[in-house]
Protein backbone atom coordinates (compact mmCIF):
# COMPACT_ATOMS: atom_id res chain seq x y z
CA UNK A 1 0.00 0.00 0.00
CA UNK A 2 1.28 3.49 -0.81
CA UNK A 3 -0.14 6.92 -0.11
CA UNK A 4 -0.42 9.76 -2.63
CA UNK A 5 -0.88 13.50 -2.05
CA UNK A 6 -4.57 13.49 -3.04
CA UNK A 7 -7.11 11.41 -1.14
CA UNK A 8 -6.32 8.21 -3.09
CA UNK A 9 -4.64 5.36 -1.24
CA UNK A 10 -2.95 3.02 -3.72
CA UNK A 11 -2.64 -0.76 -3.45
CA UNK A 12 -0.41 -2.85 -5.70
CA UNK A 13 -1.72 -5.93 -7.47
CA UNK A 14 -0.84 -9.25 -5.93
CA UNK A 15 1.37 -11.24 -8.33
CA UNK A 16 1.09 -15.03 -8.30
CA UNK A 17 4.38 -16.90 -7.81
CA UNK A 18 3.98 -18.74 -11.13
CA UNK A 19 3.26 -15.53 -13.06
CA UNK A 20 6.46 -13.74 -12.01
CA UNK A 21 8.76 -15.95 -14.12
CA UNK A 22 6.30 -15.90 -17.03
CA UNK A 23 6.41 -12.10 -17.07
CA UNK A 24 10.19 -12.32 -17.55
CA UNK A 25 10.17 -14.99 -20.28
CA UNK A 26 8.92 -12.86 -23.20
CA UNK A 27 11.40 -9.99 -22.66
CA UNK A 28 14.27 -12.41 -22.04
CA UNK A 29 13.54 -14.46 -25.17
CA UNK A 30 13.30 -11.28 -27.27
CA UNK A 31 16.57 -9.98 -25.84
CA UNK A 32 18.26 -13.36 -26.37
CA UNK A 33 17.22 -13.43 -30.03
CA UNK A 34 18.37 -9.82 -30.47
CA UNK A 35 21.70 -10.54 -28.75
CA UNK A 36 22.22 -13.69 -30.80
CA UNK A 37 21.51 -11.80 -34.00
CA UNK A 38 23.95 -9.04 -33.05
CA UNK A 39 26.65 -11.55 -32.07
CA UNK A 40 26.27 -13.56 -35.29
CA UNK A 41 25.63 -10.56 -37.52
CA UNK A 42 22.33 -12.13 -38.55
CA UNK A 43 20.08 -9.38 -39.84
CA UNK A 44 17.02 -11.62 -39.65
CA UNK A 45 17.59 -12.46 -35.96
CA UNK A 46 18.27 -8.81 -35.16
CA UNK A 47 15.02 -7.81 -36.83
CA UNK A 48 12.98 -10.55 -35.09
CA UNK A 49 14.59 -9.74 -31.72
CA UNK A 50 14.05 -6.00 -32.14
CA UNK A 51 10.42 -6.47 -33.15
CA UNK A 52 9.94 -8.81 -30.18
CA UNK A 53 11.50 -6.34 -27.74
CA UNK A 54 9.37 -3.48 -29.04
CA UNK A 55 6.20 -5.60 -29.02
CA UNK A 56 6.76 -6.83 -25.45
CA UNK A 57 7.62 -3.31 -24.29
CA UNK A 58 4.49 -1.86 -25.88
CA UNK A 59 2.20 -4.59 -24.52
CA UNK A 60 3.65 -4.37 -21.01
CA UNK A 61 3.51 -0.56 -21.10
CA UNK A 62 -0.07 -0.50 -22.37
CA UNK A 63 -1.58 -3.18 -20.15
CA UNK A 64 0.72 -4.46 -17.39
CA UNK A 65 2.98 -1.85 -15.81
CA UNK A 66 1.70 -0.72 -13.37
CA UNK A 67 -1.33 -2.62 -12.11
CA UNK A 68 -2.67 -0.93 -8.98
CA UNK A 69 -5.87 0.15 -7.33
CA UNK A 70 -6.61 3.47 -5.64
CA UNK A 71 -9.39 4.07 -3.14
CA UNK A 72 -10.45 7.68 -2.85
CA UNK A 73 -13.24 9.37 -0.93
CA UNK A 74 -15.66 9.04 -3.88
CA UNK A 75 -14.18 6.56 -6.35
CA UNK A 76 -12.15 3.41 -6.86
CA UNK A 77 -9.47 3.88 -9.53
CA UNK A 78 -8.23 0.75 -11.29
CA UNK A 79 -4.99 1.40 -13.16
CA UNK A 80 -3.43 -1.08 -15.57
CA UNK A 81 -0.74 0.20 -17.88
CA UNK A 82 -1.91 3.44 -19.46
CA UNK A 83 -5.57 2.73 -18.74
CA UNK A 84 -7.64 3.93 -15.80
CA UNK A 85 -11.11 2.77 -14.88
CA UNK A 86 -13.00 4.87 -12.34
CA UNK A 87 -15.82 3.34 -10.34
CA UNK A 88 -17.94 5.53 -8.09
CA UNK A 89 -17.95 4.10 -4.58
CA UNK A 90 -21.70 4.73 -4.38
CA UNK A 91 -22.20 2.41 -7.41
CA UNK A 92 -20.55 -0.62 -5.77
CA UNK A 93 -23.22 -3.14 -4.75
CA UNK A 94 -21.17 -6.22 -3.84
CA UNK A 95 -17.54 -7.25 -3.46
CA UNK A 96 -16.84 -10.98 -3.34
CA UNK A 97 -13.84 -13.31 -3.61
CA UNK A 98 -13.35 -15.14 -6.89
CA UNK A 99 -10.79 -17.26 -8.72
CA UNK A 100 -12.28 -16.56 -12.13
CA UNK A 101 -9.44 -16.76 -14.69
CA UNK A 102 -11.04 -14.42 -17.25
CA UNK A 103 -9.00 -11.44 -18.36
CA UNK A 104 -8.99 -8.61 -15.87
CA UNK A 105 -6.65 -5.94 -14.49
CA UNK A 106 -5.15 -8.39 -11.98
CA UNK A 107 -1.82 -10.22 -11.81
CA UNK A 108 -3.17 -12.96 -9.56
CA UNK A 109 -5.94 -15.51 -9.80
CA UNK A 110 -6.73 -14.72 -6.13
CA UNK A 111 -9.17 -11.94 -6.95
CA UNK A 112 -12.14 -10.01 -5.75
CA UNK A 113 -15.09 -9.26 -8.02
CA UNK A 114 -16.54 -5.77 -7.73
CA UNK A 115 -20.15 -5.66 -8.92
CA UNK A 116 -21.85 -2.37 -9.75
CA UNK A 117 -25.11 -3.71 -11.16
CA UNK A 118 -26.74 -6.61 -13.00
CA UNK A 119 -25.19 -8.20 -16.08
CA UNK A 120 -21.74 -9.36 -17.05
CA UNK A 121 -20.47 -5.91 -18.01
CA UNK A 122 -21.12 -4.37 -14.61
CA UNK A 123 -18.34 -6.04 -12.70
CA UNK A 124 -14.56 -6.15 -12.71
CA UNK A 125 -12.03 -8.36 -10.98
CA UNK A 126 -8.94 -7.07 -9.20
CA UNK A 127 -6.27 -8.59 -6.94
CA UNK A 128 -5.03 -6.16 -4.29
CA UNK A 129 -1.89 -7.38 -2.54
CA UNK A 130 -2.94 -6.27 0.94
CA UNK A 131 -6.46 -7.64 0.56
CA UNK A 132 -7.78 -7.24 4.12
CA UNK A 133 -6.60 -3.64 4.45
CA UNK A 134 -8.04 -2.92 0.97
CA UNK A 135 -11.42 -4.46 1.85
CA UNK A 136 -11.60 -2.65 5.20
CA UNK A 137 -10.84 0.71 3.60
CA UNK A 138 -13.26 0.06 0.72
CA UNK A 139 -16.02 -0.94 3.13
CA UNK A 140 -15.42 2.18 5.22
CA UNK A 141 -15.27 4.64 2.32
CA UNK A 142 -18.05 3.05 0.22
CA UNK A 143 -20.45 2.44 3.10
CA UNK A 144 -20.45 -1.34 2.60
CA UNK A 145 -21.05 -3.96 5.27
CA UNK A 146 -19.33 -7.30 5.82
CA UNK A 147 -21.41 -10.36 5.07
CA UNK A 148 -19.10 -13.33 5.62
CA UNK A 149 -16.27 -12.98 3.13
CA UNK A 150 -18.19 -10.43 1.03
CA UNK A 151 -18.94 -6.72 1.22
CA UNK A 152 -22.51 -5.68 0.44
CA UNK A 153 -24.54 -2.52 0.27
CA UNK A 154 -27.42 -2.56 2.74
Amino acid sequence: MEHVADDLVWFRSKIDWWLRPLLFVAPLVSLAILSSGLACSSGEDVLVGAIGCVAVGVLYGLFVIPVRYGIGSEELVIRFGVFRVRVGLDRIERVSPTRNPLSSPALSIDRIAIRTGPGIFSSTMISPDDREVFLSMLANRAGLSRDGDELVRV
